[in-house]
């Protein structure tokens, strides 16, 4: 499963559900996005947010990058490692197998960075 993020002027970026669900869950923890848009967000549903709440994502993800290593993953339980992803399957816990890269979320604050008039997401 994936989303597009898409601009009003159409600027995209695609983001798979293995990177996005730890980033919701970031997102949430932080107090950036309220529960009820982050639920939302978890469907593959399209989903409007304005500027303002982009400007909020990209000035979190600025400060939150600072403290992760190059090279780290965002766990869904909101914890960071630095151990590789092993791209395994792992059934007996499927929380595992969910992490957001700091590439992926310095992507995804550059986009909200130039989002000025929102972006919708599904």
């Amino acid at each position: 499963m994936s989303w597009t993020l898409e601009t009003p002027n159409g600027e995209s970026l695609d983001v798979n559900a293995w990177n996005w669900r730890p980033t919701l869950e970031l997102l949430e923890k932080s107090g950036t996005l309220d529960a009820d848009t982050t639920e939302l967000l978890h469907d593959n549903i399209d989903v409007e947010l304005t500027g303002e709440q982009a400007q909020r994502i990209a000035i979190f993800l600025e400060t939150y990058l600072a403290n992760i290593p190059a090279g780290g993953r965002v766990l869904l339980d909101g914890s960071n490692t630095t151990e590789p992803d092993s791209f395994e399957f792992h059934r007996d816990d499927l929380d595992r197998n969910y992490s957001a890269t700091v590439v992926w979320l310095t992507c995804f604050r550059d986009f909200c960075r130039t989002a000025t008039d929102g972006f919708t997401a599904g």
